[in-house]
């Protein structure tokens, strides 16, 4: 085969980053919007045909998986880059698919979760693995991190609807982590609040939702992270311009620092069109695969 193609979602944490490297839980959800990574067998390096991309750690990313020569590499996305939508893991979870492809092969899923584990150190130092983890199975999940390896459950959601708000600032998951370790210990019972949270996020799914319940849990993670330093001005105005518009709750979602704002909502035109007239970018998000 001289040329393969590959598809792998992005994603949002519903609630629980950051706690989720310290073993608590975390709910994700994969969605439609992703990356698309295609391998053409050519002479010379291994490199993206794009030639605007010149980034060291993107060719480390690549060469984990990949030969050294012999490959061009194009990249497609339609994920916002350093936003906590998961851009580095679908790149990651699309690159190994890639790859077994163009040998004749389908990834599995325990595949794509090694060898993209691998890929996002890369990226991000010290990864809970919960990004790869929803690229590489799809659909939600509850996960949580031990020693071990990944505990993994798939998760029934309603029919949430979510508009993404855009702070057009990008956040870098390996500094945010390392500044919540830094922070530590005297931020540990945020943690464990989160931790907190999620268990009762995980309870209220499984005795019926309220979209008012489970939007109020998802404004206290924010309180939470923001307590634990990893918000932001910007993140923080956000989460007011969508509790304005009358969400039923909303957070940053992802590692933080930048990114975006994730809103529970009754149905999206109301959020959309308060965020273009506040000059925002924000969009509806559909889960992956369809229910």
């Amino acid at each position: 085969m001289t040329e393969a193609q590959a598809f792998a979602p992005g994603k949002l944490i519903l609630m629980g980053e950051h706690a989720v490297v310290y073993g608590h839980e975390a709910i994700a959800l994969a969605l439609s919007r992703g990356t698309t990574v295609t391998l053409r067998r050519r002479p010379g390096p291994t490199r993206p045909e794009q030639s605007a991309i010149v980034d060291d750690r993107l060719q480390a990313a690549l060469l984990t998986v990949l030969p050294a020569e012999g490959l061009g590499v194009d990249i497609v996305s339609d994920l916002p880059v350093g936003r906590g939508m998961g851009s580095s893991a679908a790149l990651a979870v699309a690159l190994v698919r890639a790859a077994a492809a163009l040998e004749g092969q389908v990834a599995s899923v325990e595949t794509c979760f090694s060898r993209g584990m691998a890929i996002e150190r890369v990226f991000h130092g010290n990864p809970s693995g919960v990004d790869h983890a929803v690229s590489s199975r799809g659909g939600a999940l509850r996960y949580r991190r031990s020693p071990a390896g990944p505990v993994l459950e798939a998760l029934d959601l309603p029919s949430l609807s979510l508009v993404v708000l855009d702070s057009g600032e990008a956040g870098d998951t390996g500094q945010m982590v390392a500044g919540v370790a830094a922070r530590r210990p005297g931020i540990d019972g945020a943690i464990e609040r989160i931790g907190d949270l999620v268990r009762a996020a995980l309870r209220h799914l499984h005795a019926g939702f309220d979209p008012f319940i489970f939007g109020a849990l998802l404004t206290e993670n924010h309180r939470l992270l923001r307590q634990i330093g990893v918000s932001t001005p910007t993140l923080d105005g956000l989460v007011q311009l969508a509790l304005d518009a009358g969400a039923f709750g909303a957070k940053l979602a992802g590692a933080g620092g930048g990114g975006v704002v994730l809103a529970l909502v009754d149905e999206p035109s109301r959020l959309l069109s308060r965020a273009k007239a506040e000059g925002m970018v924000a969009f509806p998000v559909r889960p992956w695969p369809q229910p």
